[in-house]
């Protein structure tokens, strides 16, 4: 999951400046079961989602609305949820709302700008929702451990074969017009394949691990989400094949290492 000194600089900034820092309370013991409350979480996003579109109707945001917004944000199970099972996804809501708190304060404004950033707050958010009741269908998306794939290989070059097989029939999926079994492929890839890996990846390259992690999350899921040409989709498919390459030969590169040193 995105650790905190993973994050870009300027959301890093944003979500350590004092007077904007999230300020929620303990996360609950809801979040242990968290499979058992998907309807509260929905529900909450579903009143988060009205606040906004009253918001995005009229195309004029006050610093009072955003910050009642921040209070019913973090008053609702569902952030404890995400910040802990979508962890990759939290930063996103964030962003959008620090987006609408400078349109707050920039008197020239145009209401597209602010309809822009609500939509792109209420996505992030719907975005985390998914990715949870994604997670509670697999159980949090447990790991078996020495894990086969059709290969027969097992430990990291199994894990990155699964990967790769998962995205690429992710981007076929996308050709046959299902973006949905698309989104579920990428995300199955991340949540049950990368993330197994990716703490040892951090302590190799934490900038890789970065880019992987914005590429899961972001790049191609969003490329799919906006109905982007087959060609961007399988470029950009490229691009994280090539740093998966890298972040293969590097693990077991450290495995090898210490293999030797014991």
């Amino acid at each position: 999951m995105i650790r905190t000194r993973l994050i870009g600089a300027a959301a890093l900034a944003a979500l350590m400046t004092p007077a904007a820092a999230p300020a929620h309370g303990e996360a609950g013991e809801h979040v242990e079961t968290y499979w058992q409350h998907l309807d509260t979480y929905e529900n909450g996003v579903a009143r988060l989602e009205k606040r906004l579109a009253r918001i995005t109707g009229d195309g004029v945001v006050t610093n009072k609305e955003v910050d009642a917004f921040v209070d019913a944000w973090e008053d609702v199970k569902v952030h404890a949820a995400i910040e802990t099972r979508a962890t990759p996804l939290y930063p996103a809501i964030w962003q959008g709302i620090y987006a609408l708190r400078d349109a707050a304060k920039a008197d020239d404004t145009r209401p597209a700008t602010v309809r822009r950033h609500a939509e792109a707050t209420a996505n992030a958010l719907r975005e985390g929702l998914g990715a949870v009741k994604y997670r509670a269908k697999t159980r949090g998306g447990e790991k078996v451990a020495d894990k086969h794939d059709e290969s027969g290989e097992t430990g990291v070059a199994g894990t990155f074969h699964r990967i790769e097989e998962q995205l690429h029939k992710a981007v076929e999926a996308y050709e046959q017009g299902d973006a949905e079994k698309a989104r579920g492929l990428i995300q199955d890839a991340y949540f049950n394949n990368f993330e197994s890996v990716e703490g040892g990846l951090i302590e190799q390259d934490p900038e890789l691990v970065t880019r992987l992690e914005q590429a899961f999350n972001a790049g191609l899921p969003g490329l799919i989400s906006d109905g982007a040409a087959a060609e961007r989709v399988h470029e950009r498919l490229e691009e994280m094949e090539t740093a998966l390459h890298r972040a293969e030969k590097l693990l077991k590169q450290a495995d090898k290492g210490d293999k030797e040193v014991f």
